[in-house]
C-alpha cells in the first residue's frame, strides 16, 4: 500500500523532551523513522540556540520551526529564514521597564512567564503594535498577529515539497494546536493538557518521548492505516436517498467512472475536482478534449499544437499547492497510450516521494490505456491508486485497469448493464442491485468490489461554470451519431459534421434553401440544446431562428459567430 503519512512534525518540550533533554530510546526512533524515507520537521516554541545547544542530533530534523513559527532553520545547511518582523527596541525595553522579568527575546519572538501576560498586553497596546499572545502552559510568548506553529510548519512544508495531508503532528499544550489542526492526523501524548487530548485524533499511551515512540512504531508498522476510515477522510460524492453523505475512501482506491456521452461524466469529475481543491488536496487531470481549461487555481499544459512536456508537469506538480491539467488535445491518438505511460512513470515517482498529487483524473481513458495495450499490465496496483479513470467505453479500457478498480460510479443510462459488464470482464460476481429509484436527481450507482452492494445516490453537481467540451466539438471527432447531418427539404443530401469547424464550413457551401429548412425547423438549437448540451447557446440560436427577416446569408453569420465566440480555442 503506498506510503501516505510522509512527515512526521513534533513539539520539544513536553513532547520530544522532558526538562530540555531527548532520551536516547527517542533519538533512535526518530532515527528509524528517517530511516524509512520519511522527514522530520522540529516544532518548537523555544529559540533556536538553546534547542541546538541542548539537542545535539538536529542534522536528524530536515528543518526546525523555531520561536513558535517565526524562525526557519535548514539544519544541513545552517541557513535561517526569519518568517516575521521583529518588534521595535523600545517595546522589549517598556516591558522591562514595567517590571517583566525573565524576559528573553529571539529573531522575532519576545518570551516571559505567567502572570505577566497582562501588563505585555498593556504596553502592546500603548505601543499600538500587531501583536498578539500565546500560551504555553505557563510561558507567555509575543509574537506578531497570524505568526504561529502552523503557518511556520506551512512554510516549511512547502521548502521540502509536502502537503499537510501527509502530515502527522504531536504535541502537548496549547500552542501545538494550531499546528495538530493544520496536519492529517493529531497526536498528543499522554501527558498533553486534557484540551489537547480532546481535539486529538490520536492519545498515546504514554508521555513525552516514550510516547512519540509508541507514535513512530505505529508509523512504521502500518503508516497509520486506521486514520484512514475516518470521517472526514473520506470524500464525499454525493447523498444517498435518504439524504445521508455518500463518500467513498479518501486515499489509494482506484476509480471507475462509466456513462454514454454527454451523460454528465465531466461535469461530476469537476465536482471533485472542486472539492479536492476545497480541502487542500493537489490534483492532475489528463484531459483529452479540453473539458477541464480554465479550472480554478489550476494550471494547464498543452496545447493543440504542443504536446505537454512531461518534466514541465512534474515542474508544476512539485509544488504542493499547484494543480495541474495536462491537455492531450495536441497528441494524436494512436500516440497518446505511449505518452500517457510515460507521464505515469514520472507521477508514480512522485507520488512515492511526496504523496502527491492526492488525485489524478483520466478522462477518456480508453485513449490512455486501451484493451489491448500491453504495458498498462505492468502498472502495479499501488500505483493506480488515488486514479480515477473515466470513460464512455469500459469495454475498450486495458483489463489490467479494470482488474485493480476498487469502486466503479455508473451514470450510463441503464447503470445496472454496466456494471454488471465491468463485473464479467473483471471475473467478479455480478452484485444483487438495488430497486430502481423513481426518481434521482443526478442518478449514479456506486460498486464497490469490497462490499459488493451497489448503493444509488445523487451524485455532486459542480459549483461553478463547468467547461464544454469546447475543444472536442471545436475540432475533434464527434462520435457519428451525435454530429449535425444537413439534409434539406426533400432529404436528398446527407452532409455530416465530424465537428463546429465542420459544420460552420459545410453551412457556408449549402443552399439557401437546405439552410432554411433546419433554420424554420430549429434543428440548430435543438442540436446545441440536445447534443453540445449547451443551453445558453442554444437559446440564442433559437432567438436568430425565430427573427424572420434574417437574410440566409446574415442568420448563417450570426449562428457561426455565436459559435465561435463560444467554442472557438484562443491559444
Amino acid at each position: 500500500m503506498p506510503v501516505q503519512y510522509h512527515v512526521l512534525a513534533a513539539d520539544y518540550d513536553g513532547t520530544l523532551a522532558r526538562d530540555g533533554y531527548v532520551a536516547e530510546s527517542t533519538v533512535d526512533s526518530l532515527r528509524r523513522l528517517r530511516e524509512t524515507g520519511r522527514k522530520l520537521i522540529l516544532v518548537t516554541g523555544r529559540r533556536l540556540e538553546p534547542v541546538l545547544e541542548l539537542f545535539p542530533h538536529v542534522s536528524l530534523f530536515d528543518r526546525i520551526v523555531a520561536e513558535n513559527g517565526a524562525l526557519l532553520f535548514d539544519s544541513s545547511s545552517g541557513e535561517e529564514t526569519q518568517l516575521a518582523e521583529a518588534p521595535p527596541a523600545e517595546f522589549v525595553h517598556a516591558l522591562r521597564e514595567r517590571g517583566v522579568s525573565r524576559l528573553e527575546t529571539g529573531r522575532c519572538i519576545v518570551a516571559t512567564w505567567q502572570p505577566f501576560e497582562t501588563i505585555s498586553l498593556e504596553v502592546i497596546h500603548e505601543f499600538g503594535l500587531d501583536l498578539q499572545i500565546i500560551f504555553n502552559k505557563d510561558a507567555v510568548m509575543l509574537l506578531p498577529s497570524g505568526v504561529n506553529k502552523a503557518s511556520g510548519l506551512a512554510k516549511a512544508l512547502h521548502q521540502l515539497g509536502f502537503s499537510p495531508h501527509n502530515v502527522v503532528a504531536v504535541g502537548d499544550a496549547e500552542n501545538d494546536v494550531a499546528m495538530m489542526r493544520s496536519c492529517s492526523v493529531a497526536a498528543a501524548v499522554d501527558n498533553a493538557l486534557p484540551s489537547v487530548k480532546e481535539m486529538a485524533d490520536i492519545v498515546l499511551t504514554k508521555p513525552r518521548g516514550a510516547g512519540v515512540e509508541e507514535l513512530i512504531e505505529r508509523i512504521i508498522e502500518g503508516d497509520l492505516a486506521e486514520m484512514r476510515e475516518r470521517a472526514d477522510q473520506r470524500l464525499t460524492i454525493g447523498s444517498t436517498l435518504d439524504g445521508r453523505p455518500f463518500a467513498i475512501p479518501g486515499h489509494n482506491q482506484s476509480v471507475l467512472v462509466t456513462g454514454g456521452p454527454g451523460g454528465g461524466k465531466s461535469k461530476f469529475a469537476i465536482s471533485v475536482l472542486e472539492l479536492l481543491s476545497q480541502r487542500g488536496q493537489q490534483f492532475c487531470v489528463i484531459d483529452p478534449e479540453g473539458d477541464y481549461q480554465g479550472l480554478e487555481e489550476s494550471i494547464t499544459l498543452g496545447t493543440a499544437e504542443r504536446a505537454p512536456d512531461v518534466e514541465e508537469v512534474i515542474g508544476v506538480l512539485e509544488q504542493p499547492d499547484d494543480h495541474c491539467v495536462v491537455s492531450f488535445f495536441g497528441i494524436e491518438k494512436q500516440d497518446r497510450p505511449e505518452y500517457f505511460n510515460k507521464l505515469f512513470r514520472a507521477l508514480a515517482e512522485l507520488r512515492s516521494r511526496t504523496g502527491r498529487p492526492h488525485w489524478i483524473i483520466v478522462d477518456e481513458a480508453h485513449y490512455a490505456a486501451p484493451k489491448d495495450w500491453q504495458p498498462a499490465t505492468m502498472w502495479s496496483g499501488d500505483e493506480l491508486s488515488g486514479i480515477i479513470f473515466i470513460t464512455a467505453y469500459h469495454d475498450e479500457i486495458s483489463p489490467a485497469v479494470l482488474n485493480r478498480v476498487d469502486w466503479i460510479i455508473s451514470i450510463a443510462k441503464e447503470p445496472q448493464s454496466a456494471i454488471e459488464a465491468c463485473c464479467e470482464i473483471m471475473g467478479e460476481s455480478v452484485p444483487e442491485f438495488p430497486p430502481s429509484p423513481e426518481f434521482l436527481e443526478h442518478g449514479a450507482l456506486a460498486w464497490s468490489r469490497e462490499i459488493n452492494r451497489p448503493t444509488w445516490f445523487s451524485r455532486l453537481a459542480p459549483n461553478g461554470n463547468s467547461q464544454r467540451h469546447q475543444h472536442s466539438y471545436y475540432e475533434g471527432d464527434m462520435d457519428a451519431a451525435l454530429q449535425f447531418v444537413f439534409r434539406g427539404p426533400e432529404e436528398k443530401l446527407s452532409l455530416a459534421s465530424a465537428n463546429l469547424k465542420e459544420f460552420i464550413k459545410t453551412a457556408e457551401g449549402v443552399d439557401d434553401d437546405t439552410w432554411t429548412y433546419h433554420l424554420r425547423r430549429h434543428d440548430y438549437s435543438n442540436w446545441f440544446r440536445e447534443i453540445i448540451k449547451d443551453n445558453e447557446l442554444a437559446a440564442a440560436i433559437e432567438d436568430i431562428e425565430r427573427t424572420q427577416d434574417h437574410s440566409p446569408e446574415v442568420s448563417r453569420e450570426l449562428i457561426a459567430n455565436q459559435i465561435h465566440d463560444r467554442f472557438k480555442p484562443r491559444w
